[in-house]
Formats: structure tokens, sequence, C-alpha cells
């Protein structure tokens, strides 16, 4: 039986147009569909890569920014403890006040040294604009501490169904696997001078600043002008906070001769009771 006589001119032209739509699906899904499937899958590996250049860059200048801070930082220590002495005992203190009044020609009566156990724990005067400043600092802070918190917890994030779907999770999920960051962290650096800026003016304590204070009590005699003086330079002493004094009046002597006369000398000198926090650091 010849088949080709069954077959009309428009059968003909229907099966031409079969066998082509065949040859063309064919030569898409063999060809057109891996190479469109590689240029998608380029794109989103040139997408993670870019995504995470910019982490990266940011990671970079945050960098930078905390280097310049912590020069700074080291800068402003050594600045801010240079006027403190050096890390002393004892004995070492007990030299230093007593030459001091000895060179002042006074005399030393009594001298007690407390020594710290730990960093001194200060705060300033409640009413002063360093504590106002520095509390309205924290306050204001605070209120606004939400705009820019990050949640740095190690639990799971919730990520929904739609957001799983999607090409940014997986373009997410292979940045937090590179960077070890979770997705909703990357997108917020925080800038090392401002962080630094803020905790340096929220600071209303010294109970981690390095600095130790000794407690000294001492009570000396002798001329009230070099008595004051002393005051004076202490007070004016940055490493050296005076507490109180007290000044204390001698009574007159009295001298008993040998033919019996009593002889009463009014006491020239006076007496001066001071304490007074000497500040020192490990330099």
């Amino acid at each position: 039986m010849n088949l080709s006589s069954a077959l009309t001119p428009r059968d003909r032209k229907l099966l031409y147009a079969l066998v082509f739509i065949v040859v063309i699906f064919i030569f898409g899904w063999c060809l057109l569909r891996p190479l469109y499937k590689k240029i998608v899958d380029t794109t989103e590996k040139i997408e993670i890569a870019s995504s995470l250049k910019s982490s990266n860059e940011a990671k970079v200048i945050g960098l930078a920014g905390a280097n310049n801070v912590t020069v700074k930082f080291e800068e402003e220590l050594a600045a801010s403890t240079e006027q403190y002495y050096e890390m002393m005992d004892s004995a070492e203190i007990d030299r230093l006040v007593t030459s001091y009044i000895l060179e002042k020609g006074l005399m030393a009566r009594r001298l007690t040294i407390t020594m710290p156990n730990g960093y001194v724990t200060e705060r300033p005067y409640q009413y002063s604009l360093l504590a106002r400043s520095g509390s309205a600092s924290s306050s204001s802070r605070t209120s606004s501490s939400t705009d820019y918190s990050i949640d740095l917890t190690q639990s799971e994030p919730v990520i929904s169904d739609e957001e799983k779907k999607g090409s940014d999770y997986f373009k997410q999920a292979v940045l937090s696997l590179f960077t070890g960051e979770e997705p909703g962290d990357m997108a917020v650096v925080a800038n090392p001078t401002t962080e630094y800026a803020n905790a340096r003016s929220a600071v209303a304590s010294s109970a981690v600043s390095g600095i130790y204070m000794v407690k000294i009590d001492f009570l000396m005699e002798g001329n009230d002008q070099i008595l004051q003086s002393v005051i004076d330079e202490l007070t004016h002493n940055s490493a050296i906070r005076v507490n109180s004094f007290n000044w204390i009046t001698l009574d007159p002597v009295t001298y008993l001769q040998e033919d019996g006369t009593i002889l009463i000398y009014e006491n020239e000198n006076r007496q001066l009771q001071m304490s007074v926090n000497l500040y020192m650091t490990e330099k």
C-alpha cells in the first residue's frame, strides 16, 4: 500500500509543520534551555558576588574607621592619664609625702596611707555640667536607639514561605554562609567614630578607668603661710584631690625655771590636718 498517495497536499503541509515544531522544541529544550539556566545562574552569582563585595567594602571602611578610633583612643588615654602618678607601693608613697613635707620646712606628725584594692569608682558631682550632659545624652540615645539597634541574638530568623521561594533568600543565604552574619544584620554597618563619640559622652563612672586611688591622711606642723601654700599647691595638683583640712591651734609652751618661776611662750606654729586622694595609674 502506498502511503504517500493517501496524503493530500494539506496533510503534507501539516506534517511538515509538525516536524518543524518538533525540531524547534528539541532544539530549544536541548540547547536554549540549558543556556538560559546557565545565564540565570550566572546572573545570580554575579548579584551574590556584588552583594558580598559591597559587604566586604563596608567592613573595610569600618575597619579603617575602627583603626582611627583605636589610635584616637590611645592618644586620649595617654593624655588623660599623663597627669597622674605612676603606680607606687605604700613605701614609695610614704617617701613621696614625707619628703614633700620636709622640703617645705614642716614637721610630719602623723601619716596614714590606705592602699586601693582595685580601680577607683567615682562619679561626677550630681549637679555639675558633666553629670547633667552625661545623663541627657544617655537618655537621648536611649530614646533613639531603636532607630539603629540590631538584634545580635543567635536564634534562627523567622522567614516566610514567600521569602523562601524568592531569589533574594537564596542570595542572602549564600551571603550568610560566606560572612557568618544573619540576613537582617548585613544591611546595618555601625560607624565606629559615632559609636566611640556616643560612648565617650556617656561616661559617668571611672569603674574601669585603670586609675587607682590612694587615701592619705597626714598631720603637719609649721608656719601658717607655709601650711597655706601646701593647701594651695595640693588643690591645684590634678593628680590629687583635697577631701578636707582642719587647722589646729597649739597650746602655749610652759617652762619651769630653776628658781621656780614659770615662763609661758606662745607657740607660733600651727598644725594642719589634711585628707587627700592621690591618683595613680600604670603608664
